[in-house]
């Protein structure tokens, strides 16, 4: 699947197009900011029924949780 990217100043100007874009295709976009990767945008899971279920949400809180510890440290890997 392809990853799109864009501009933050585009992605906040477009946010609500963005996300609409994103759930309808299943498409990520990659958000950069100074040209570099900064957060990546993708859809949530499609149903309960898919077998996927919380441990969806489990992923997504421990990317977050990673991501806030690279935001406050940027050089610990």
């Amino acid at each position: 699947m392809a990853t799109y990217t864009i501009g933050l100043a585009e992605a906040k100007k477009h946010f609500s197009k963005i996300t609409a874009e994103v759930n309808r295709t299943g498409k990520s976009v990659t958000v950069l900011k100074n040209n570099r990767p900064w957060v990546i945008i993708h859809p949530a899971a499609c149903s309960p029924t898919d077998g996927e279920g919380s441990d969806v949400a489990v992923d997504l809180l421990e990317s977050i949780e990673y991501s806030v510890a690279r935001l406050s440290d940027p050089d610990k890997e």
